[in-house]
């Protein structure tokens, strides 16, 4: 953990104690991106299943050196296991039968080595096998982490989305305010009447009850965010956001060859590794219906009838799965199957890949159009609403007009703000669906 996230931690734990409610810490979407790509829960699970198959691959590697085993035994009987009774044998001076025992205790110590010379490719097809799994990890983790890149910007401009409402609020609660004054004096000297008093109340009450619903979305997209991003729950009174700057360019700027940026996709190179993974799985089948070849040696140290031996023994094995071979012929054959299945898979798989870079590409030129709509919409509002104002002050126009020109202000200035946020992320979209992701 380096230093920033030591501050960072020592900072939110103590927030409750040391740190006013009102003070916040502003987080850019860079640190939020970067944060989420080291502490979110997904990413952490991926790098565990990278390092899954890491382990996996050196298990396989392990394959490749000679099998060793070691025993040891040792026994003490409470009378000897094998007894002797020797007949009466006078020319040799024995003239009573006598009777012999031994193996009444022993010791046995066996040490033996075997390698495998030739296992029908098993050894070193699994061994590509796994290093196929690890690399397929790899690029799993990588689209796990675009994702999470990709759902940080969402919660992130959600925020950046209600607050920029809760501003058009305030703009309209002044004017309102203003409004409210106005008509109150003009209730009082007889020039209008109650009605619209209470139709400008009524409008500062539905605006009153809008303001409550975005402080509740801007808690809650606070505490989402913060989930996501890897801090405590309770560290979202502590976040806060720049103030939005819409820098908007053309996102031409952007576009690349579609057909040359599918080779570099992660989506596409997990589409190649499954290929290989069930070329090498009919391969192993192949290889087990082969004879297996290894040779050994092994070691004894005997200690029996109170007499040490040893000995070595040098051994060569030859396995031939002869009864087997009817069944393995059929998982052969499904091996080749599944192999077939798999590349039309990746043929499916990179069209479907090409098709979503159009579908972002289109959608990211389409959301820059809804831009300089809204632009538009938002000047031409502007200054409806004060022609509306001016000629409402003078008698020209009626209060619902008045009204009616703030609502249709506020409309065109949410909507700017959710184009060009939109616009945002259509960009990332389409920057990942080509292989250009940003932070990994």
């Amino acid at each position: 953990m380096d230093i920033k996230t030591i501050l960072l931690s020592i900072f939110f734990a103590g927030t409750a104690i040391f740190v006013p409610a009102q003070e916040k810490r502003i987080f850019t979407l860079d640190e939020c991106k970067k944060m989420a790509v080291r502490y979110n829960t997904d990413v952490q699970i991926g790098r565990t299943e990278v390092e899954v198959a890491r382990q996996t691959k050196k298990e396989v590697f392990t394959k490749y050196f000679p099998k060793v085993s070691a025993g040891a035994s040792s026994y003490k009987a409470d009378d000897d296991l094998v007894k002797v009774t020797i007949p009466p044998l006078p020319s040799l001076g024995i003239e009573t039968p006598m009777e012999f025992g031994m193996l009444e205790d022993g010791n046995l110590v066996t040490v033996s080595a075997l390698q495998p010379i030739f296992a029908g490719g098993q050894i070193v097809n699994s061994g590509k096998l796994a290093k196929t799994a690890f690399e397929a990890s790899c690029y799993q983790l990588d689209m796990t982490t675009d994702k999470v890149i990709l759902d940080t910007e969402n919660y992130y401009w959600k925020i950046v989305s209600l607050k920029e409402a809760e501003k058009t609020i305030d703009v309209l609660d002044s004017l309102l305010n203003t409004l409210h004054k106005d008509v109150s004096l003009a209730v009082e000297t007889g020039i209008t009447t109650q009605n619209d008093l209470l139709t400008v109340q009524l409008k500062q009450n539905e605006l009153y009850s809008t303001r409550l619903q975005i402080e509740n979305g801007i808690k809650l997209s606070c505490m989402a965010l913060c989930q996501h991003i890897g801090l405590p729950l309770d560290s979202a009174e502590c976040i806060d956001v720049p103030e939005f700057m819409a820098d908007i360019s053309n996102p031409d700027k952007y576009h690349v060859d579609h057909q040359n940026a599918l080779l570099s996709l992660p989506g596409y190179q997990l589409l190649n590794k499954n290929v290989e993974a069930h070329k090498l799985k009919r391969k192993i089948a192949i290889g087990e219906q082969l004879p297996k070849v290894g040779v050994g040696v092994s070691y004894a140290y005997e200690d029996l009838m109170n007499q040490d031996r040893n000995h070595v023994v040098m051994m060569a094995t030859v396995s031939v799965p002869i009864s087997d071979w009817w069944g393995g012929n059929h998982k052969i054959k499904r091996s080749r199957l599944e192999e077939q299945k798999a590349v039309f898979q990746r043929k499916d798989g990179a069209e479907k890949l090409q098709l979503k870079m159009q579908q972002s590409w289109n959608q990211l030129t389409e959301s820059y159009k809804q831009i300089l709509l809204a632009e538009s919409a938002v000047k031409e509002s502007k200054e409806n609403l004060r022609m509306q104002t001016d000629n409402y002050k003078v008698g020209t126009v009626s209060l619902s007009d008045l009204l009616d020109a703030q609502g249709i202000y506020r409309q065109s200035r949410n909507r700017y703000t959710d184009a060009c946020i939109d616009y945002q992320i259509k960009l990332t979209e389409y920057l990942q669906d080509t292989g250009r992701s940003d932070i990994r």
